[in-house]
């Protein structure tokens, strides 16, 4: 039996990468569980090291591993001390050193998925990707400018996120949620909400990191400054079905990211009946589809990203989209206005999502991709017969 070692964020944490993991996990646990040994090895679990102990969460193993980006030495560690065959990982092309060392110590076939957020990849990234992972897994339409590129899209948990309370309001509600960081772009959102706000009965809800961050505590003093009537709620870990709730007591979703390799709170969004309102840039919002379940609105220019100014490790020439101001706070007062025909987006996406995206195909896509590149290699030698 092969044993398939995930590394990735602890599955306890509100993050992307922990969402999409453990919802693999579990999937293979459930499908593949006569084939393959899923082993969760979990990022933040612990102070130092790898667990020696394997425990159970959410019907799959897991086991705690130390904090920050994967050490050769993490990663050989839980490699030899839980036999592991194969080793998949989701993280940032920069953050792969560790994991290349230790695959390439150990010779262990190395699976990789990275959120390719916009063109052009850097050549930094294309070169370490096409190297040493044996396939990269990317959630959008990017994966075609890899030659070991596959599509593997995200989904969404129906069970865990649909329709499960009231409206908190009465007022057409608007909701934001994420960082407050350049790439989510909250302050755009918040520009075509004073747009409106005054001529139309309105809340908007914002679920986001005040006071954690410089740009955060800005944004915090702004909306203060200008009496804003906008809802601050603080983001904190939370069980994820908790968010089902955020988003059911809401009656439209703005997502205003100026990129994104797969925005998943379009999917939630969506599954919670929510119409949605995103910006019409590449690949963050392949999982909706426009006027149906929602607006794309269109940038009004453009951020090229440059090196940071320590270390440099993204690389240069990312092209970002800024959502127009304007054009959101139209389609804002369009949805105002027209209630009855955004409650119908809604509903055409919440189907929509049910229909095409599940847990259960990512994970059966995932699995026969692994083991039908293990059989082209002939590498069975290696990690045993399935």
């Amino acid at each position: 039996m092969l044993t398939l070692g995930i590394l990735a964020d602890t599955p306890r944490a509100c993050t992307g990468m922990a969402v999409v993991n453990g919802n693999l996990a579990k999937q293979l646990q459930w499908l593949y569980s006569d084939d393959m040994r899923i082993i969760y090895f979990a990022r933040f679990e612990r102070g130092k090291g790898v667990a020696e102990q394997s425990d159970v969460y959410d019907s799959y193993e897991i086991v705690g591993c130390e904090g920050g980006v994967w050490k050769e030495e993490t990663v050989k560690e839980l490699i030899k001390l839980y036999k592991v065959d194969i080793i998949y990982s989701e993280d940032d092309w920069w953050s792969m050193e560790g994991l290349i060392k230790a695959t390439q110590a150990t010779k262990t076939p190395f699976y990789f998925m990275t959120p390719i957020d916009s063109l052009p990849i850097q050549r930094e990234a294309k070169v370490l990707l096409e190297k040493y992972p044996y396939k990269v897994f990317v959630p959008n339409m990017s994966y075609k400018y890899l030659k070991n590129g596959v599509k593997l899209r995200h989904a969404v948990d129906s069970q865990m996120f649909k329709p499960v309370r009231p409206k908190m309001f009465d007022e057409w509600t608007f909701l934001w949620i994420g960082r407050d960081e350049r790439r989510k772009a909250l302050g755009r959102a918040i520009l075509a909400f004073v747009k409106i706000y005054k001529r139309h009965d309105i809340k908007f809800v914002v679920r986001s990191n005040w006071g954690a961050t410089p740009m955060s505590r800005a944004t915090y003093a702004y909306i203060k400054h200008k009496k804003l009537p906008i809802i601050m709620d603080r983001m904190a870990n939370c069980p994820h079905a908790y968010l089902a709730q955020v988003y059911s007591g809401c009656h439209a979703f703005i997502c205003t990211s100026k990129a994104g390799g797969c925005e998943m709170s379009i999917l939630e969004a969506q599954a919670t009946t929510l119409p949605v309102l995103a910006t019409d840039w590449t690949f963050m919002n392949e999982q909706m589809v426009n006027r149906k379940a929602g607006w794309k609105i269109p940038i009004e220019s453009y951020d090229v990203r440059g090196k940071p100014k320590e270390g440099g490790v993204e690389g240069k020439g990312r092209i970002w989209g800024n959502i127009s101001v304007d054009e959101l706070a139209k389609k804002m007062a369009w949805m105002v206005d027209n209630q009855d025909k955004a409650i119908k987006q809604g509903y055409w996406g919440f189907g929509w999502v049910r229909d095409k995206f599940s847990w259960k195909d990512v994970a059966t896509k995932f699995f026969d991709t692994i083991v039908d590149d293990l059989e082209k290699r002939k590498l069975y030698k290696i990690v045993g017969e399935i």
